[in-house]
């Protein structure tokens, strides 16, 4: 197995430092005409001198900060090392609390790693690496470094060509959180910060694209596959870009494990693996809980009127159908909805009855639909919101039953206690055995417990260093792959099926007094 060492960021421009900059009013206008200047002209002497007589002439304006990263990173550009570092060092020590301080503490590590100051670049690297307010890429690109510093501490010179894994990620934009959570994992396989799990022994490199941006997907695939050092790649999330990033895979003949929802993504060819919770999966292991321990034979589904809510509520009526169970009643409503009163009457045929009690108008209610269990396969959130109206019109012995989505503390904290004794799913349960040393080490890193996302991505992770372990040859790889059988990871126990999709026991969850526990059996 190997031990990464290192880690490689190919990232796009935005991810090597913050530098865009608002048009801003009033006293900053002067200021912005220069920043202007250097992104229209780039950095000609005399817009150079502005700037720096602007700092000078302006210690304590607004975007100084900026200012001075800017001009410390002009001054690195064009080998004026010890300007650079004034100009950092002024950022961190006059700005402490500014967004831009790890940006400023890792340019100027790099400074002193460059001019032989090797104990000081050691102690930022490392301080930015264990700084949980740091970005994910910082904090990767910091511990990288930390790696080559060590060794040039002990004179040892770092290898240049070391097995690399690839990553295909959204790293910006509305799925730039999904994408960190992913990436997470894959650092943490590949030891970035100190743990081997993942390893065993010798170093690797992750080599990470930004494919935020659908049209990059093509070229970040295209880049990996030219490089002999990547044995495979983990991703992408989105069904926008799985698709196309399988097929290239396929081309190119890399391997690739995706973390996508998409349907049939592996059937794009033998290089494509999945390891990721479907709708199908979940709604399959679901309809055997409720057929089993449940004992449930009648069902309801209230679904959003949504893809993700309609695929799921399909595959779970097949599922139910599949163990002889029956859905006698389904009804939908539109995102958004905040009021589901009429809904829920619909649902379970709820009537109404008016009587009164001397002055006072008493109303009851009598669902006239019995159900064993009510699937809502929709987030936490929608849940909370649906869950007091079962209550309120005199919805009785019926359990609720959800998708992974339900698997946040944000369910209890919400819906209290009329969500006691609801059943979902998960393809992860970090309290659980198999999840144990991942959920510890996690933890210590990033400082929260890991999700399912990450911890999908780890294992993938895990499973192509393993499968990269013998040999780095791609068909190799492929062949070792699709030969997994019972890999012990966070996640489980994992074997890949004759379609390369990942197979593992999933885990069944409720609530129970107030805390989300393992269902029993």
């Amino acid at each position: 197995m190997i031990k990464a060492i290192t880690v490689l960021f190919v990232l796009f421009a935005a991810l090597s430092g913050p530098t865009a900059h608002a048009a801003w009013p009033g006293k900053g206008g002067d200021l912005m005409t220069i920043f202007e200047e250097l992104d229209l002209k780039g950095a000609q002497a005399e817009t150079v001198k502005k700037l720096a007589a602007y700092v000078d002439g302006n210690p304590s304006a607004e975007y100084i900060d900026e200012a001075l990263l800017r001009l410390g990173r002009i001054y690195s550009d064009k080998k004026e090392l010890q300007r650079a570092a004034d100009a950092y060092h002024m950022l961190l020590a006059n700005f402490p609390q500014s967004r831009f301080r790890n940006d400023a503490a890792y340019e100027l590590a790099l400074i002193d790693y460059r001019t032989g100051r090797i104990d000081e670049a050691r102690a930022a690297f490392e301080a930015i690496s264990r700084d949980k307010g740091a970005s994910l890429q910082m904090r990767a690109r910091s511990a990288r470094f930390l790696k080559e510093v060590e060794k040039a501490a002990y004179g040892l010179k770092p290898q240049a060509d070391l097995p690399a894994i690839g990553v295909l990620l959204p790293l910006k934009g509305d799925y730039a959180s999904f994408g960190e959570d992913a990436l997470s994992g894959v650092l943490m396989a590949a030891g970035v910060f100190g743990d081997s799990q993942g390893t065993g022994g010798a170093e690797v490199d992750v080599i990470v694209k930004d494919i935020t941006d659908a049209s990059s997907v093509w070229s970040a695939v295209a880049e990996l596959a030219s490089n002999k050092r990547v044995v495979g790649a983990i991703g992408p999330l989105m069904s926008s870009t799985a698709a196309e990033a399988a097929r290239h895979a396929q081309t190119q003949k890399l391997p690739l494990i995706t973390l996508s929802q998409k349907d049939g993504i592996t059937d794009a060819g033998d290089y494509v693996f999945r390891n990721f919770l479907t709708s199908e999966d979940q709604a399959r292991a679901l309809a055997d809980y409720a057929a089993g321990p449940m004992a449930a034979r009648r069902f309801a589904i209230l679904h959003p009127q949504s893809a993700y809510g309609v695929d799921l509520a399909r595959h779970f009526e097949a599922a139910v159908k599949a163990k002889g169970g029956v859905v006698v009643r389904k009804a939908s409503y539109p995102q958004g909805t905040m009021d589901f009163s009429e809904t829920i009457k619909r649902l379970f045929g709820v009537q109404v009855n008016e009587r009164m009690e001397g002055r006072r108008k008493i109303r009851e209610f009598n669902p006239t639909i019995k159900v064993d269990a009510l699937f809502i396969p929709d987030s936490h959130e929608p849940v909370a919101l649906i869950a007091p109206y079962l209550d309120y019109y005199n919805v009785k012995g019926v359990r609720l039953m959800g998708p992974n989505v339900w698997n946040s503390p944000r369910l209890v904290d919400l819906a209290g206690k009329n969500v006691e004794g609801a059943v979902f799913v998960d393809g992860f349960f970090a309290a659980g055995e198999s999840a144990e040393g991942f959920s510890r080490s996690y933890g210590s890193v990033f400082g929260h417990a890991p999700g399912t996302l990450s911890a999908q991505a780890f294992d993938a992770a895990r499973m192509l260093l393993n499968a990269a372990s013998v040999d780095a040859d791609r068909d190799g790889v492929k062949e070792r792959l699709r030969s997994t059988k019972e890999f012990r990871g966070a996640t489980g126990d994992i074997s890949f099926n004759s379609k390369r999709e990942a197979r593992k026991k999933l885990f069944i969850l409720t609530v129970e007094g107030g805390r989300i526990v393992e269902a029993g059996n």
